[in-house]
């Protein structure tokens, strides 16, 4: 979704089991647009589970879901118009990746060495590491 000029918002999601309840795990990043968009016409895109690409390391121990972005070979769907992720510049990459013991990743280098943030969210498991660092079961963020 880009806000821009101004947008109504409000989460709905269609029930999944009609009899039984619906567990939703919910994330959202928001994204400050820079001083020339702010007042863009506002949009909405809807990225049904099914259409969002999947990845799967060689060793099948690491998976994920590429929701903005670009990684192993795979793109993630168009991004609204006007969004932080529609320039290809902003480089945003948005994942959701499940690792299983002894799986790993990694995320390539920012293209043309601009300095990049980048912001890892430990939700579940024991350990993970980044780099040389070690996030342990409270949820933490680098």
């Amino acid at each position: 979704m880009t806000a821009g000029s101004g947008v109504q918002h409000s989460e709905m999601f269609p029930l999944i089991n009609q009899n039984q309840t619906n567990p939703t795990r919910f994330f959202q990043i928001w994204l400050n647009l820079p001083a020339k968009s702010k007042m863009v016409d506002p949009h909405f895109v809807m990225h049904w589970g099914e259409e969002v690409p999947k990845i799967v390391t060689a060793d099948g121990l690491t998976s994920g879901v590429l929701y903005a972005g670009e990684l192993m070979g795979r793109r993630g769907l168009p991004p609204p118009p006007d969004s932080w992720a529609f320039d290809a510049d902003n480089e945003v990459g948005v994942l959701h990746l499940t690792l299983k013991p002894g799986g790993e990743i990694s995320l390539p280098p920012a293209r043309g060495g601009q300095a990049i943030n980048r912001q890892v969210y430990f939700l579940e498991g024991s350990q993970l590491g980044v780099g040389d660092r070690k996030l342990t079961a409270t949820p933490s963020s680098l």
